[in-house]
């Protein structure tokens, strides 16, 4: 009957499992679609915008270019602005084989960046045309600044000439007027007669054209006229991206009917039904595949690894064990505690059953100063200190009526790993109180896997009062042992601690059993081992939220 119910409940949860996953996917495919579609259209306005003002940003930088071409066009020739013009024909003839696009909602498809290059190959189109249109206005006005620089020049020239005969007539008068005497004069007369007749040819060519002052001041006034602001132009250029923006931003802010009409193109209902499908194929399954690939491939790596020894001065398996010895035995729901010379009792408040009315008694606040964040965790704290020689103090839990006590003495030189909430109480020497060091195990894989990252020792001389749910049991190593990780709470120093694959593998397919147990080597040391942790006596499977986190960190800490 239990094993119907339990298949019933299992095909009920994930039936339910498997109708939520349908109307999410439903109701998400509706909100993707209204919220997609408008966010589609808000981030392609967003693009337009972006790439308008970055490309607005490089308008001060083509006016400069162009200023400059200019400025160097009006110092220079016809020849050297036939050539520049030349260059441009070929940059344009270049863009028309390859020009740029025009579809902008495309290149915003493609990215940003693609909006941003091609305009600015419109850009550079818009500046070349201007540019060539400068081009040929200061050509025209060299053209006619050459013909004036022409006219001077010869003109010059003739004047220069016709002053050298006249110089030569008035140096001598009577050789010049010989006929065929002297050959300087005929050929200063011939001189004169070139180079005024080049000018006044040149002038007469000059004057079929027009007036020349009013030729050159119209080229000027025109070649003028080519300064001023590009953005015009380059607005121009822009005009098909400034359209897009336009339209973009329309279709952004439209009406929500619009949008939310366009969004109920979501995945049809036998669509969802197969996704949601094959979704909850995949939650059941994937428990399973993690399993496999822990069970094959991470257990076998990790019992691989180093085991975890702790080693301190002492603390030789065969050494320890023959330094620790549990004078009353097995546990029992109670042990007397009869103090020596010399000693000191700190116990619980919770352990403390019954006292001799003599001896000093007096509260102790934390049991090692030195770690007061551990005992504080581990409840060791306000603890009632007892001294007194021959006093006896019975130990035994007053509010866990499973809970059963033992007693491990450890000798001078002795030392053993213990979690400190396994501890009901400590006999120490008064002069030499109770020594504890912390080893810690960051890089070791054993030690995140069983998660206990810290140990701690505890050092004799001194007497340790252990309690467990239903009993602790000591036993020894001896060819190794194997349990579960709530089980222990401590062993001799330098044993081989690490973990171990449990021994089957359906109860872990399945989900029975964790997969690693804790292991100690083959060796002479002792284990502690509590019979039926916490854990198992009062809550059944993992603890949840604050209560299971602060487990986990205690235990990281040796706790």
């Amino acid at each position: 009957m239990s094993g119907l119910r339990s298949v019933i409940g299992w095909l009920l949860r994930h039936g339910f499992l498997y109708v939520l996953l349908v109307a999410a996917l439903l109701l998400g495919g509706w909100l993707g679609g209204w919220i997609g579609d408008g966010a589609d259209r808000e981030a392609r306005y967003q693009a337009l915008e972006a790439a308008r003002e970055e490309l607005r940003g490089e308008y001060p930088a083509l006016q400069r270019e162009y200023e400059r071409a200019r400025q160097d066009a009006s110092r220079a020739g016809v020849a050297e602005i036939d050539r520049r013009i030349g260059e441009i024909d070929a940059r344009l003839r270049a863009y028309a084989a390859d020009p740029p696009g025009i579809d902008i909602a495309g290149l915003v498809r493609e990215g940003p960046s693609h909006v941003v290059e091609n305009e600015k190959k419109k850009l550079r189109i818009a500046l070349l045309q201007r540019e060539k249109q400068m081009l040929q206005e200061a050509r025209a006005l060299a053209t006619v600044r050459g013909e004036a620089d022409r006219f001077d020049r010869e003109r010059t020239a003739c004047l220069a000439a016709r002053k050298a005969r006249r110089a030569y007539l008035e140096t001598h008068p009577v050789q010049a007027r010989l006929p065929y005497a002297n050959d300087p004069y005929r050929r200063l007369e011939e001189d004169q007669r070139q180079r005024c007749d080049q000018a006044a040819a040149t002038l007469a060519r000059i004057r079929r054209q027009g007036d020349l002052a009013t030729r050159l001041a119209d080229a000027r006034a025109a070649f003028a006229q080519t300064s001023g602001d590009l953005s015009a132009d380059l607005d121009a250029a822009l005009a098909g991206l400034d359209e897009a923006r336009e339209e973009a931003s329309a279709a952004w802010l439209g009406s929500a009917q619009q949008r939310a009409g366009a969004a109920w193109r979501n995945p049809t209902l036998q669509h969802a039904l197969w996704a949601a499908l094959g979704a909850l194929v995949l939650i059941i399954a994937t428990p399973f595949l993690i399993r496999l690939l822990f069970w094959f491939v991470l257990a076998p790596l990790a019992e691989r690894r180093p085991a975890i020894r702790i080693r301190v001065p002492g603390g030789h398996s065969a050494a320890a064990s023959a330094g620790i010895s549990v004078p009353g035995g097995a546990s029992s729901a109670s042990v007397p505690i009869s103090l020596r010379e010399g000693e000191e009792l700190l116990v619980r408040q919770d352990y403390l059953q019954t006292t001799s009315s003599g001896g000093t008694k007096s509260t102790k606040w934390l049991l090692d100063p030195r770690h007061p964040l551990t005992s504080h965790a581990a409840g060791l704290v306000f603890l009632t200190r007892v001294r007194g020689a021959g006093e006896v103090t019975t130990i035994s839990a007053i509010s866990d009526p499973f809970a059963e006590v033992t007693v491990l003495e450890l000798a001078e030189g002795a030392a053993c790993v213990l979690q400190p909430r396994a501890l009901a109480a400590v006999v120490q020497p008064i002069e030499a109180p109770l020594r504890i060091t912390s080893h810690w195990r960051l890089f070791s894989l054993n030690a995140w896997l069983t998660l206990q990252l810290r140990f701690l020792v505890f050092h004799g001389p001194c007497r340790l009062v252990v309690k467990g749910g239903r009993g602790v049991r000591i036993e020894r190593a001896e060819r190794g042992r194997v349990f579960g990780s709530a089980q222990l709470v401590g062993f001799t120093a330098d044993l081989a601690y690490s973990v171990t694959r449990n021994e089957t593998f359906w109860p872990y397919f399945l989900g029975r059993v964790q997969l690693f147990r804790d292991r100690v080597e083959a060796g002479e040391g002792l284990l502690v081992i509590e019979e039926a942790p916490m854990a198992g006596r009062f809550a059944k499977g993992a603890k949840h939220g604050l209560e299971g986190a602060f487990d986990v960190a205690t235990k990281a800490l040796g706790i």
